[in-house]
């Protein structure tokens, strides 16, 4: 076809032609050399001289040879109702146009998953922890689940993809936050357990199979972009305002968008004049060039309403750098750095918004992990080799057998790690055979910052969120520590055991714990507060805090409504009560003998001729 060959040739051949300068076609094929071979840069520049782009004109000098440049027309350039270039891939050929907007793409490139890209990001460039190489969504999806888990009493929960962990990698010791579809950001509990005869899953046709499979084959003619749109609603996180949503947002931006440092607009800024510019954008882009300048202001206006439509921008992006600087380029290699690491904290904001936000905050108070989330996590005792059972949170569960948790950890650095169902313990059963009497300090900050989280859940989430007042959380803290702080310090007497923490990890001591009883009583602290006094005290202390605070901030608004009232009048020059009429722009009086009086003041600053 006319239109095949590489869009990036573009951008070279205007740096040959910048300003309507005219070059050799030899010129402009040696210049595509790097990127194709000798034939190739033959047939892209005879196919760009056949669509217009290129017009040939004589050359200067005594030989007059016909030379190239770019048609120095707008309106002359050809044009096409949709994108040339696919939206996947970023090449010409064969493209099917979405049936919703002017975007393109092959019917190989296709996304089988509009969330899981069809290329390889590799795993081990400037992140703390690991991700294995994307697979491909094209390959056939695996149907061989089983439909019972008959060798294990927790139930298999129904679970989408938006999490990170792959439960393949737990050989390695780096094992944390991978990327899989056997991950779930529903609320399980492990107390749960499955019923003693359960049937297999129903394998009834719908009626409405025929209706779905057609949604399905129409959801296949629309590109990545209008797919991910359509579900946009669906996959934000409930109770998520704008203004919450551009918070996190910015935090996650300011983060990662290090990794591009130039894209279209910067380098067509910084190269070519307005009317190359112009040209330019005719030939390769059908929309609005987006550059990182417009998605920071969309940040800072509160313009993304969905977490998805700030992920389509990021799309657009790629695919414009792609177009601009080729599919093989450091910078397209950039933006799946960036795609990569947003992808993931869109799918932390997805799981828990407070605690993406709470994670991001850890500077504000030390004692963040310990605030209640709007979706309440599950606590449990999780247990690594080399350490005793640890107080986390969990974050998700896996899928498929055998169960494996995602937890969080109380104390130190608050890692994450993946425990086996057998290692984890409900926070309601019986912890006494558990805990050793005597800990060390880590375990007995984890254990003072697990009951902290536990008075503070008897509150509200509401007080903690983003539109509440930080004070009133602090204090909050401040309060439930100095009535944990006794209970969970360890004793002074004998000598302290120090087991390593799940955030280190260092040589295992023991794998079983002692299970004998033991007269001491246990530093793990029970759901709720056991001396009742002690908790009446602690709750009529918050609401007296909560009522004064209502009370200074009912005056304080009184206070404000008066004076912006004070400020919309006008006063009396001469007596200062409020005045009536207006002598001129400068002064304005109660009555006629005020103004008479001040007449001789006035006088020399009065704009009204008397």
């Amino acid at each position: 076809m006319a239109s095949d060959f590489p869009p990036s040739a573009i951008r070279i051949w205007m740096h040959k032609l910048k300003k309507g300068v005219g070059q050799p076609a030899t010129v402009l094929e040696r210049s595509l050399l790097n990127l194709m071979s000798a034939e190739a840069a033959s047939l892209s520049v005879k196919n760009a001289t056949e669509r217009g782009i290129l017009v040939a004109r004589a050359g200067g000098g005594r030989a007059k040879r016909l030379a190239l440049t770019f048609c120095q027309k707008v309106s002359r350039l050809p044009s096409s109702s949709s994108d040339p270039y696919c939206f996947e891939c970023h090449l010409p050929g064969v493209v099917k146009k979405c049936i919703s907007c002017d975007r393109s793409f092959h019917d190989n490139c296709q996304r089988q998953d509009p969330e899981k890209p069809n290329y390889s990001v590799p795993s081990d460039k400037g992140q703390p922890y690991r991700f294995p190489v994307n697979e491909s969504d094209n390959q056939p999806p695996n149907n061989t689940q089983n439909l019972e888990t008959p060798r294990t009493p927790t139930p298999t929960p129904f679970l989408d993809h938006n999490s990170n962990i792959n439960q393949t990698s737990l050989a390695t010791p780096d094992f944390l936050k991978h990327e899989n579809t056997e991950w779930d950001d529903d609320v399980f509990f492990v107390s749960e357990q499955k019923g003693a005869r359960q049937r297999k899953l129903a394998r009834i046709k719908h009626e409405l199979q025929s209706s779905l499979d057609s949604d399905e084959s129409s959801d296949l003619e629309r590109c990545t972009h209008c797919r991910l749109l359509a579900l946009a609603a669906l996959h934000n996180p409930p109770q998520l305002d704008k203004q919450e949503l551009g918070c996190l947002l910015k935090y996650s931006w300011d983060k990662h968008y290090s990794w591009i440092s130039m894209d279209v607009t910067k380098y067509m800024a910084k190269h070519w004049t307005e009317r190359d510019k112009a040209l330019v954008k005719r030939i390769l882009f059908k929309s609005k060039i987006l550059g990182l300048g417009d998605i920071e202001r969309n940040i800072e206006a509160e313009k993304y309403t969905y977490l998805t439509e700030f992920l389509v921008d990021l799309l657009d992006l790629q695919h414009n750098i792609a177009l601009f600087f080729g599919p093989k380029s450091v910078e397209y290699n950039a933006t799946k750095w960036l795609l990569r690491d947003v992808t993931h904290d869109i799918r932390e904001i997805r799981r828990c918004p407070d605690c993406y936000r709470y994670s991001n905050e850890a500077s504000l108070s030390d004692l963040w992990f310990a605030k209640p989330c709007l979706q309440r996590h599950e606590l449990v005792l999780a247990k690594q080799a080399g350490s005793p059972p640890w107080p986390a949170k969990v974050m998700s569960v896996s899928k498929r057998p055998p169960i494996k948790y995602d937890v969080r950890f109380f104390g130190g650095t608050h890692s994450r790690a993946l425990i086996s169902e057998r290692d984890i313990t409900p926070i309601e059963s019986d912890i006494q055979s558990h805990i050793k009497p005597r800990n060390s300090r880590a375990l007995s900050a984890a254990l003072r910052e697990l009951q902290c989280h536990m008075m503070l859940s008897h509150y509200s989430a509401s007080l903690f969120g983003f539109h509440a007042e930080p004070t009133v959380a602090e204090n909050l803290i401040q309060v439930a520590l100095s009535h944990c702080s006794e209970s969970t310090e360890p004793s002074a007497s004998g000598k302290r055991g120090r087991p390593s923490t799940p955030a280190t990890p260092g040589a295992a001591k023991k794998r079983r714990l002692n299970n004998t009883t033991s007269d001491t009583p246990s530093p793990v602290p029970n759901r709720g507060i056991a001396d009742s006094v002690a908790y009446d005290n602690l709750t009529a202390e918050i609401l007296q805090a909560h009522e004064d605070l209502l009370k200074c901030r009912r005056e304080l608004s009184a206070t404000q409504r008066k004076l912006d009232a004070v400020k919309r009048k006008q006063w009396c020059y001469h007596c200062l009560d409020e005045a009536v009429f207006n002598c001129c722009f400068n002064a304005a009086y109660c009555s006629v003998e005020c103004q008479r009086r001040d007449k001789r003041r006035h006088q020399a600053t009065c704009k009204v001729t008397h």
